[in-house]
Parts: structure tokens; C-alpha cells; sequence
């Protein structure tokens, strides 16, 4: 009886305890490495300006208005360092809770469709795989939206399952928070969800949720009421949140992020890395069930939906595609959950295949990082170490495995499975800042040491910082900056940045006067010098910038 009670009580903490696997590991050093340009430090810069500021509804990046992307994550970003203070683990600490989140999400669902045991290898496979540990690091929008995605997908299955009314109206408040969180791509998986609902019989249920004249209200007031409000204070928002940032993203390669159509074909599999054979072998087997799974149809179609968005799309960045780990993972969970959990020999050895192939593949990888690392970076001292160390873990990870495997060991191999990931994350994350040189006047892109000696001077010094923007600056600094020959969205902060962008050369030189120091890549210093007539003295700098005191030069 006791025991029985000790199993009830821990079924009723599984969800809790999901949650906390999801959201330790990312925890692991989130605060050690300065904030890496240029996104993360964009959104850490643009929460601190919400805090300094006080308006949390309207962004504002180095002084102007940033209406590029809705508010939620510039929120959770500030909550953040209202809890830990202005400093990166503060910027990034919901991170940590957003991977939660999804881990949480996408056990619910997996509960839901396949039981409880395959739940938990589902979200086992996620939060342990390459793509899961790296994007929940970085302080973007994609991690929130996955989190958002995922309970939002959960929330529509749940009430084609129990036609519960709270399942209605939780849906349309997580669909609203994710379109909070980035805009119409939150929808994209519903592209697939609502044809697959169609398909298995739920027309009548799919109706109900749609013409729900409660939900839209939800959607309206807390999905939109931000939008709907910028843009009635903002002339011309609404068609630069329509045709700029919705459609020339989709349709042109103005946001310069251009990738082949393929892009997302290759990502994925390689991050869901390393149970990218077990991928494979699932997809294979859903797509011989679609016809007569109606869970083959829903998973599918999730995945197949967006990605061929994606793909279609001009703009590609590998964030894109997070949320579509989620429905990867739950094909891999019962994949993983027929080899490892079967009594079947035949899947012993389908299992024991799978994890020869992986122990080869990362023993191979790992000599060759650590070959890499120590023949290219010999000179870096940091990345050699990293290289090294993480090329070695890989190594010896896959020797174990193989151990694992010739003592029949089913349990072994899966535990070798899980932290091939996370154990070399620990040799990658550990000592990196962020700023550490890995080439011959290459630096990695985190600017926190400069931005920290900037901040140390007085509130009087006038500064300009030149040709490129470093978005980090406001985090840093806690100021906002001139700018001069650096693109910015003037349009909705017209004053203003008559005050901060310098539009010509005669504004600039004009600008500049005996107390004015500039923040300057090092390789436009002679560029300017020649087109300002003056001499600039370095005084210090970090990596590519230098921070120079312009002169007049002698008898001009």
C-alpha cells in the first residue's frame, strides 16, 4: 500500500518535476557570457530602457521607438532583471522557464496521445537534444514562442479530446499570448492542426472552437489590444507591422537573411541531434500510419505545415524552426520507447544499431573537435580548451556507450543518449564571456567589457558611435547613444532623432568638438580621419572597437 501511495503521489509531482528538468540544465551558466550581438543584447537593451523609462508599452531601442517585435519578451527580459538585477542572468532567466515550459507542454501532450511513460521520453528527447540546448540560451523571441506554441497546441488538443470549456477559452488566451510573442508566425502550427482535426473526424469540434464568439474576444483584446494600441499612437504603424515585418520577411531578402530553400531540411535533423536515426526511423513509420493514425496525421501535419512555410520564406534564421522540435520530439519519443522499453529482441537490436551508428558519429565528431580545436586555436588559448575538452567529453561519451552496448544494457545506452548534449554544453559554456578572440583580428561578439569601461564615464561626456550599431550599448551604458552612418527606424520618433541620429557628414563633423569621444570599428579609423581632416588618438577598446579622441590636425 505504501508503495502505491509513493507512486500516486509522484504521478500527481510529474508535471512539476518536468518542468524542473526542462528548466535546470538551461539555467547552467545562463549568466556567465557577456550579451552576444546582436539580438540578445537588442532585447536585454530594450527591457533595461523599459525599466529606466517606466513605459513598459512602448519599446525603445538606444532612445527611439523599437516596433519591430510585440513587447512579450522585452517584458519577461525586464521581470527579469527587476528580480536579479541589470546584469545578463537577469536578462536572460526566463529563458530558463520558457524551456520549462515547452518541456512541460510537450510531456502534457504526449500523455495525452501515447500514456504517460512515452510523455516522459518525449520530453527526455527534447530538452536533451543539440537545438533545444542552444536556442534556450539566447535571449530571443523563439524560445518564448516555443513555450507559447507548445501549450497553445496542447490547450487545442485537450478540447478536441474532452470538449471542455476551459480548454476552449485556455486555447484562445495561449494563442493570443503567442501572437504577443511574435506576431502571425505563433499561428503557423494551426496551418497544420485545423486540416488534421478536419481529416480525423473533429469538423463539428473545429467548428465550435472557431466560432467561438467568447475566444475571439480573448484573441482581440489580449492577442491584438497591444497592436491595435501602438497603432493608433503610431501613424503608419499598422502597415509597417503588415508589409515590413510580415510580408518583405516572407517575400524579399530586405531583412538580409536569406538562406536555400533547404536550409530547414538540414537543420532540423542535424539538431535534433543525436536521436536524429531515431527521427528517421519514426518518420517512416508515421508516414506509413497516416492514413489510419489519427496521431500520425496530427504530428505530421504540425511539423509538415510550418516547415514548408519556412522553407517557402526569403527570411531564414535557424530560431525559426524551434517549435518544430516539439513535434519531432514526440515522434522520437515513441520510437525511442518501442526500442528501449520493449522486451522484443528484435527491438534490442534495432536499439543497439541505432546507438553503434550514434557512438561512431560522436566519437568521430569529438576527435575531430579536438583536433580542430588544438590545430586552429593554438593561439586562443579559451576556444583551444573548449574545443579540446568538448571534443574529448564526445570521445569518451561514445566509448561508454559502447560499453553499454556490449553488456546489453538498455538503460546504459539510453542514459549515454541523454547527456552526450548536455554533459559537452558544460565543457562548451564553461569560462566562455563572450568576447574572447578565435581568429586574427576576430572576436566573438559580445561587446560587454568595452560597454562596461563606457558606462564608468561621466553622464556629461559626449559620445558617437560610428558605422555600426553596437545593441548592446543601452544595457550596458544605460544611456542612449548619437549614431552616425547606422541605419535606425526613424520614422515613428521623428524629435528624437533629430537628437541622436546624425543624418550627413557635415552633421557629424559638426557634432564632433573637444570634449567628444568616438566609438569606432578600427578599421574606419583612417577612413574617418581622412573625411573629418582630424587626428583620432585610441584611448582604449576591446576587440574590433576602439574608442578614440578626435584632434584637429597641426596647421589645419
Amino acid at each position: 500500500m505504501a508503495k502505491t501511495d509513493f507512486l500516486k503521489r509522484l504521478r500527481q509531482f510529474l508535471p512539476l518535476l518536468v518542468f524542473l528538468a526542462g528548466m535546470l540544465p538551461v539555467l547552467l551558466h545562463l549568466g556567465t557570457a557577456g550579451l552576444f550581438e546582436t539580438s540578445e543584447a537588442r532585447y536585454a537593451s530594450v527591457a533595461r530602457q523599459m525599466i529606466d523609462s517606466g513605459d513598459w508599452l512602448t519599446p525603445r531601442q538606444n532612445g527611439l521607438k523599437h516596433l519591430t517585435k510585440p513587447p512579450v519578451t522585452y517584458w519577461l527580459s525586464a521581470l527579469g532583471m527587476k528580480l536579479f538585477g541589470i546584469n545578463e542572468f537577469g536578462a536572460r532567466f526566463f529563458l530558463s522557464v520558457a524551456a520549462g515550459l515547452t518541456a512541460l507542454g510537450t510531456f502534457l501532450i504526449g500523455r495525452l496521445f501515447f500514456g504517460t511513460l512515452s510523455g516522459l521520453i518525449a520530453t527526455l528527447v527534447l530538452i536533451t537534444t543539440l537545438f533545444f540546448q542552444i536556442q534556450f540560451r539566447g535571449l530571443t523571441t523563439d524560445p518564448f514562442l516555443a513555450a507559447g506554441e507548445t501549450l497553445m497546441v496542447f490547450c487545442f488538443f485537450s478540447w478536441l479530446n474532452s470538449q471542455r470549456q476551459r480548454w476552449l477559452y485556455s486555447f484562445w488566451l495561449m494563442a493570443a499570448l503567442a501572437f504577443m510573442i511574435k506576431g502571425p508566425p505563433a499561428l503557423l502550427p494551426l496551418a497544420g492542426l485545423i486540416p488534421a482535426a478536419i481529416m480525423t473526424g473533429q469538423k463539428q469540434s473545429i467548428r465550435q472552437l472557431f466560432l467561438h464568439k467568447a475566444g475571439w474576444a480573448i484573441f482581440l483584446v489580449a492577442g491584438l489590444g497591444w497592436y491595435l494600441t501602438m497603432a493608433m499612437m503610431n501613424s503608419g504603424l499598422l502597415s509597417y507591422f503588415l508589409i515590413d515585418e510580415t510580408l518583405k520577411r516572407v517575400a524579399s531578402s530586405s531583412h538580409r537573411r536569406v538562406a536555400p530553400f533547404y536550409y530547414f531540411l538540414v537543420l532540423l535533423p542535424a539538431g535534433i541531434f543525436p536521436w536524429v536515426s531515431f527521427f528517421f526511423v519514426s518518420l517512416k513509420e508515421r508516414i506509413k500510419e497516416f492514413r489510419d493514425d489519427p496521431a500520425a496525421v496530427y504530428l505530421l501535419l504540425w511539423l509538415v505545415a510550418p516547415l514548408v512555410v519556412f522553407s517557402l520564406s526569403r527570411s531564414k534564421l535557424a530560431g525559426y524552426a524551434l517549435p518544430l522540435l516539439v513535434p519531432m520530439a514526440l515522434m522520437v519519443g515513441e520510437a525511442v520507447r518501442k526500442a528501449f522499453f520493449s522486451q522484443n529482441n528484435e527491438n534490442y537490436d534495432q536499439a543497439a544499431w541505432h546507438c553503434t551508428g550514434i557512438a561512431a558519429i560522436t566519437s568521430l565528431i569529438g576527435m575531430g573537435l579536438s583536433v580542430w580545436g588544438y590545430q586552429n586555436f593554438s593561439g586562443f588559448r579559451v576556444i583551444a580548451q573548449t574545443a579540446i575538452f568538448a571534443g574529448m567529453f564526445w570521445l569518451f561519451a561514445s566509448l561508454v556507450m559502447l560499453a553499454f552496448i556490449i553488456k546489453r544494457s538498455r538503460h546504459g545506452m539510453l542514459a549515454m543518449l541523454a547527456i552526450i548534449v548536455p554533459g559537452m554544453m558544460f565543457f562548451v559554456l564553461h569560462g566562455i564571456r563572450g568576447n574572447e578572440p578565435y581568429r586574427e583580428n576576430r572576436w566573438l561578439t559580445s561587446q560587454w567589457m568595452l560597454l562596461k569601461r563606457i558606462a564608468t564615464l561621466p553622464e556629461s561626456q559626449k559620445l558617437i558611435l560610428v558605422d555600426e550599431m553596437i545593441e548592446g550599448w543601452y544595457f550596458y551604458a544605460g544611456r542612449p547613444v548619437r549614431t552616425f552612418n547606422i541605419p535606425r527606424i526613424t520614422q515613428f520618433d521623428n524629435q528624437l532623432a533629430g537628437e541622436l541620429v546624425l543624418g550627413d557628414l557635415e552633421a557629424f563633423k559638426k557634432a564632433i568638438d573637444s570634449d567628444t569621444l568616438l566609438v569606432i570599428p578600427d578599421k574606419s579609423i583612417k577612413h574617418y580621419e581622412g573625411l573629418t581632416a582630424m587626428d583620432f588618438e585610441i584611448i582604449t577598446g576591446e576587440g574590433k572597437w576602439k574608442i578614440v579622441a578626435p584632434s584637429r590636425k597641426q596647421g589645419g
